[in-house]
């Protein structure tokens, strides 16, 4: 909710759906707009494996847990064991064993166990894993300039290209063959009279939108508990707005109440507010809180790059002379005490239909694609194959498979996977 670009989109398009369940470790924007919150524990509140290291992630990581985990959170394997027990599934989703076992397991799968055994690497907090020569020779600089043959770079050619054929030949109206100016569809170019551009940089006192529920740090940069927007002193003064007014931002896609910062340090018909704010309606429907991307536009940068658009965007502006209380945002809910929970309905869970819907979902895979989703996506969210050329899976999978623990026939199996439905597989 914090960094969808045209968030009234978004909340149209979630006021469609029955049911929202939302797995966190904090009350945070989405958290809003749920039907039912699972509260999770913390990285520090449950014991886990990752991975991580230089380029090639080459380092297994013991994440030991500090505390208990606090309230009634769980950590997430916990959360799904709980799910799968209600649907009748939990010793096909736990195979009758506790997490530590498939911490266990998914180390021991690895390279790292070759070298140093799990009792060793939990007490020492990491291990190394063995990196492929294919993956080595990314990590050194100037390995394509050195062996250009053996080091292709991820272009059709294998080279750097400053015109390229594959894109021209796409013939897309907005992403030819080379780079070069394109007129935006929202900036000072194209602006109408009154009209500004605003800019959404990283905020200064946060991450994102993480620590944005730090009231401390909140009252370090907010105005009148809003997000702040720089505003220069002649815009400013031409819609009578001072330094510390609230004022809206808005154009056709939203508004937002945010807290004038009014600074010769930005120039005339730009104005900029922080992104990563976290949303809350008035009765008007306005951001009461200064969310960035109730202004922003789901334009993409190309019909190619899909890229966000987010810093090209106009807005008109004036003083608000209506806010509708505080900013309520960063207000956690209220704790409702001995609230009973609804029996659970075996009839409405359609559990045959998914058995069904599991099973033919396994019927359509072939053995390499059944073990990429099993084994190679484990550690990370799943990515679609088509989404990489073959030369960038060879280049991703030497540490994947490393990681994964895969003997040399399944390997082949995945890679065989791989290069049948990379981008480019027609090609080949």
């Amino acid at each position: 909710m914090s960094h969808q670009q045209d968030t009234n989109r978004l909340i149209r398009a979630l006021n469609k759906v029955e049911t929202i369940i939302c797995v966190d470790v904090w009350w945070t924007a989405a958290t809003r707009w749920s039907d039912i919150v699972f509260p999770a524990a913390t990285t520090l509140e449950q014991n886990d494996i990752t991975s991580g290291g230089t380029y090639s992630n080459d380092r297994v990581y013991a994440m030991k847990k500090v505390i208990e985990p606090i309230g009634e959170s769980l950590p997430d394997y916990e959360i799904f064991e709980g799910l799968a027990d209600k649907l009748g599934l939990w010793a096909q989703f736990t195979d009758s064993e506790d997490k530590m076992y498939h911490i266990k397991l998914a180390y021991e799968a690895s390279g790292a166990a070759k070298e140093i055994p799990f009792e060793e690497f939990w007490e020492k907090g990491y291990a190394r894993m063995p990196v492929p020569a294919e993956a080595r020779k990314w990590t050194r600089h100037g390995a394509f300039y050195e062996d250009p043959e053996g080091s292709p770079l991820h272009t059709t050619s294998g080279k750097i290209e400053m015109f390229c054929d594959t894109i021209a030949n796409m013939e897309l109206d907005d992403c030819p063959g080379m780079p070069q100016w394109i007129e935006k569809h929202e900036y000072l170019g194209v602006a109408k009279e009154g009209q500004l551009h605003v800019v959404s940089p990283h905020p200064w006192f946060r991450l994102h939108s993480q620590m944005a529920n730090s009231e401390r740090l909140r009252d370090l940069y907010m105005v009148q508990g809003r997000e702040p927007v720089r505003i220069n002193a002649e815009d400013a003064a031409a819609r009578g707005i001072e330094d510390g007014d609230l004022v809206e931002l808005y154009n056709k896609r939203g508004t937002v109440i945010a807290g004038a910062v009014v600074s010769d340090g930005i120039m005339p018909g730009v104005v900029s507010i922080y992104e990563g704010g976290w949303p809350q309606l008035d009765s008007k429907g306005r951001d009461n809180s200064g969310l960035a991307n109730f202004l922003t536009s789901t334009q993409p940068t190309s019909g190619l790059a899909e890229a966000s658009t987010a810093n090209t965007t106009l807005i008109e502006m004036r003083k608000c002379e209506d806010p509708e209380g505080p900013n309520m945002a960063y207000h956690p809910p209220a704790i409702i005490e001995d609230m009973e929970i609804a029996e659970i309905d075996d009839e409405a869970l359609g559990l045959e239909r998914l058995e069904a819907l599991t099973a033919a979902l396994y019927a359509d895979m072939t053995p390499g694609e059944q073990m990429f989703f099993e084994r190679c996506t484990v550690c990370h969210a799943p990515r679609e194959v088509t989404h990489y050329t073959q030369q960038q899976w060879k280049g991703i999978v030497p540490s994947m498979f490393e990681r994964a623990g895969l003997e040399d026939s399944e390997r082949e199996l995945v890679m065989d996977y791989l290069m049948t439905n990379a981008a480019d597989a027609a090609a080949h």
